[in-house]
């Protein structure tokens, strides 16, 4: 009976640890127990640092005194802070003095980066929770999101949130966005130009030799030869642009489990190879070559006495207000999905990066933290007329799908064109295109990942100048490729 009872306590002793130590690792994963009853209605301030200039900010202040009127004592301190990698570098240096905000604007990169230190609340049990929450007039709502509310966001853009390897979510979407094309229609049409549609000319041949007219390579020698003051093409990110074309080749950049880096190999040195010579052709430049000036500046240009003109932009669709000349450049623009691997590509078929922000939030001693911030971001991307009025004024794509019922946001999309209204031509497009969007995988590394292609790019670029050694070029490019590969391992 002795020795039953000593391996029974034993038993008990093993199975204990193993819940002890479960329930440490749950915490150390950034998992949420919910307070009984939710948020109980103390007074909380919570910090959300989000990306918004002061235009856009000023709608998301309407909405936060009517979820003030809700919940009167959440006091939300929404401090605008820079663009989002800026944002991700704050917070990372925040996180390691134990001053974390309580949400904050995210990409999934960050997210992981994030999450190195378990600073990120699971959503899970926030998302499903059926508790009762009462607001400041008697009414209520659920603490969760409902069935209806779940089955109301675009499903891709809900399921980056639980991109992370264990199928737990991190981050709930807030807005999106995509690259497009933007283009001098004026010019495109009186030269009887064909917009480009795919970017290498598949018959081998550069610039005007080419055959292939519908290809960027044609596109961008023959606005050269007509303006050989201009840098025909303008794209806002390099880093954006490598990692689309790598989706688009199928060459390999990342991928969620180890080994993560793919994006050293043969294809993709012929890739940067081709790029190099675009550059030293001056057919194209990027924010990053411009040390962070917008190539919109170029695109809006009237004029290319300077060398700062260009007839072709790549940029972010939240910014296609910045993509309208002003009156004195006189010229059209005309806006399209950007170039892919062939020509003719159906939508299905087609790659285009998702961007925006989504939203997460930080761990906290105080718990009542945690379900405030939650409470607020819900209130946030399940509202329609919200997602509708700040997705039409910068430009994204509202996350749910109910947004597209309301009458103002149909009228915008019916009155959308490239001059007064060229955010509801951005939006409409997205919205096409929706099906062809991609994201890349979230892990602890692929923020730099990202970092690296911008460097990849200006190293490849301007790599021997003025050089015609082909050998010397390729070591080069290889070598850069070596380089970026062991700055992402480190």
């Amino acid at each position: 009976m002795k020795k039953f009872i000593a391996v029974t306590l034993a038993i008990l002793l093993v199975v204990s640890a193993v819940f002890v130590l479960a329930a440490c690792n749950n915490n150390r994963r950034g998992e949420f127990v919910i307070p009984e009853g939710g948020y109980d209605g103390s007074a909380v301030t919570i910090t959300f640092i989000s990306s918004m200039g002061q235009d856009y900010g000023t709608i998301l202040d309407e909405y936060l005194a009517q979820f003030k009127e809700l919940y009167p004592n959440i006091t939300v301190d929404h401090q605008r802070g820079g663009d989002y990698d800026s944002n991700r570098d704050i917070i990372k240096t925040q996180l390691g003095n134990n001053q974390a905000p309580n949400l904050a604007f995210c990409y999934s990169d960050h997210v992981a980066l994030y999450n190195r230190s378990k600073a990120v609340v699971v959503l899970d049990s926030l998302i499903d929770s059926d508790i009762q929450q009462t607001h400041a007039d008697g009414t209520t709502e659920q603490l969760g999101l409902t069935a209806a509310q779940k089955a109301d966001f675009i499903q891709t853009y809900y399921n980056e949130g639980k991109s992370f390897g264990d199928d737990k979510m991190y981050m709930i979407p807030f807005a999106k966005s995509t690259e497009l094309m933007y283009y001098n229609k004026t010019s495109f049409d009186a030269w009887e130009l064909p917009v480009p549609d795919h970017w290498f000319a598949s018959d081998g041949l550069e610039g005007l030799a080419t055959a292939d007219h519908t290809s960027m390579e044609y596109a961008l020698a023959f606005i050269k030869d007509k303006d050989p003051k201009s840098t025909p093409l303008g794209v806002d990110s390099g880093a954006n642009w490598l990692i689309t074309l790598f989706e688009q080749f199928e060459t390999g950049y990342t991928k969620a489990t180890a080994p993560h880096y793919l994006f050293d190999n043969e294809d993709n040195y012929e890739i940067l190879t081709t790029l190099r010579r675009w550059y030293q052709n001056n057919w194209f430049t990027t924010r990053q070559l411009l040390s962070g000036t917008y190539t919109s500046t170029y695109f809006t240009s009237a004029s290319s006495d300077q060398g700062k003109k260009s007839y072709i932009s790549i940029g972010s669709s939240a910014g296609a207000a910045k993509q309208v000349p002003a009156a004195s450049a006189n010229f059209d623009v005309g806006v399209t999905i950007i170039p892919q691997k062939a020509a003719n590509t159906p939508i299905n078929q087609s790659k285009v990066i998702s961007q925006g922000p989504s939203v997460c939030l930080f761990n906290s001693d105080n718990p009542q933290e945690v379900v405030a911030s939650w409470l607020l971001a819900k209130f946030l991307v399940t509202n329609a007329e919200f997602e509708a009025r700040y997705g039409m004024a910068a430009g994204y794509l509202p996350v749910i799908q109910s947004v597209q019922q309301l009458d103002g946001y149909k009228q915008r999309l019916e009155q959308a064109d490239t001059k007064e209204n060229i955010a509801g031509m951005a939006a409409k497009l997205c919205l096409d295109y929706k099906d062809a969007l991609f994201v890349s995988p979230a892990f602890y590394g692929s923020s730099e990942a990202r970092d690296q292609m911008d460097a990849l790019l200006n190293g490849c670029v301007i790599l021997l100048t003025g050089s015609t050694d082909a050998a010397a070029i390729r070591k080069g490019i290889e070598d850069q490729f070596k380089d970026a590969l062991a700055k992402c391992e480190y």
